[in-house]
């Protein structure tokens, strides 16, 4: 028996050690790993708006977006467009139903979705229509975006066109990739990123919010690990009825090769269509917001 213990303690040992290991790192990098899938199971505290207490909440972030941007070196139109854009591209959660489909690829990936009808409840997260399934707010057509999620001071514009402007700026994701293995994902909080801002010139809101690696071609180096892909995208549009800029599409994607691991890769699209809030409209404003992806700087 003490034989047998002795010729497997090197393994046993190797084994506590790596687990300790990604404990550690766990636990400093703050990366999710939960599936996306999973909710509480108590409601999120959240306070309910009418559609002029959110009009003010915007006025609100818009003024937080001005004073952020007043020490960089934009032009005074370029800081409107800029401030604009970020207040509308969050303000809170419409109440609403709207046709949910994902599409997603991977070793773990959570199986694709058809699509179907979800709610947007007061209650708290979202519920599929005659089902007992239920979401996170962040899918939703929501992107939370927090007052400083960038570093302002260093953004630059990437293009100027008469229909829209791309602004570039650096900042700090909150990575939520829960399809990655540890080693890819040390690699990640390693790299350094950039978001990529465009914004509709005539009605100074969003239209695609992309955020990727700070590097040609989106491609990162390590001893480890390699990047081929890492990027997050999301895609907005006007909501008449719900007099809200909602996104309809969001994409994550990360593609490479891990020394220890092999090839791997993570990809997610989520699709919202036919999106119909209820009348008179109302607003939901989680306390806990998810960030989905950005941290603030």
């Amino acid at each position: 028996m003490q034989s047998s213990f002795a010729n497997h303690f090197p393994l046993i040992k190797g084994c506590l050690i790596s687990l300790l290991v990604l404990f550690v790192v766990s636990s400093i990098s703050g990366v999710s790993t939960d599936r996306e899938s999973s909710v509480e199971s108590q409601p999120a505290s959240k306070t309910i708006f009418s559609a002029e207490d959110i009009q003010e909440f915007r006025e609100s972030r818009y003024i937080t977006f001005i004073d952020r941007l007043s020490d960089t070196q934009f032009s005074k139109e370029n800081r409107e467009l800029i401030a604009e854009a970020l207040s509308k591209a969050y303000s809170g959660i419409p109440v609403c139903s709207f046709d949910f489909a994902l599409d997603s690829k991977g070793d773990e990936a959570i199986p694709s979705e058809e699509e179907a009808s979800w709610i947007v409840v007061k209650s708290g997260g979202t519920e599929r229509e005659q089902s007992q399934a239920r979401r996170h707010f962040r899918d939703s057509p929501i992107s939370f975006i927090p007052n400083n999620p960038f570093n302002m001071e260093h953004g630059t514009v990437v293009t100027e066109r008469k229909s829209s402007v791309t602004f570039r700026f650096p900042f700090v994701p909150r990575l939520t990739a829960p399809n990655l293995d540890s080693d890819a994902l040390r690699v990640l909080l390693k790299l350094d990123w950039i978001a990529e801002l465009t914004v509709d010139t005539e009605n100074k809101a969003p239209k695609r919010l992309l955020l990727t690696l700070d590097s040609d071609g989106e491609r990162a180096h390590s001893p480890l690990v390699t990047f081929d892909v890492a990027r997050v995208e999301y895609l907005y549009q006007y909501n008449e009825s719900c007099q809200y800029h909602e996104v309809y599409s969001k994409l994550r994607h990360f593609e490479g090769t891990s020394l220890f691991s092999g090839d791997f890769l993570d990809k997610t699209i989520k699709t919202f269509r036919n999106v119909r809030c209820e009348k008179p409209i109302t607003y939901l404003l989680p306390e806990a917001k998810e960030l989905e992806f950005i941290e603030p700087f």
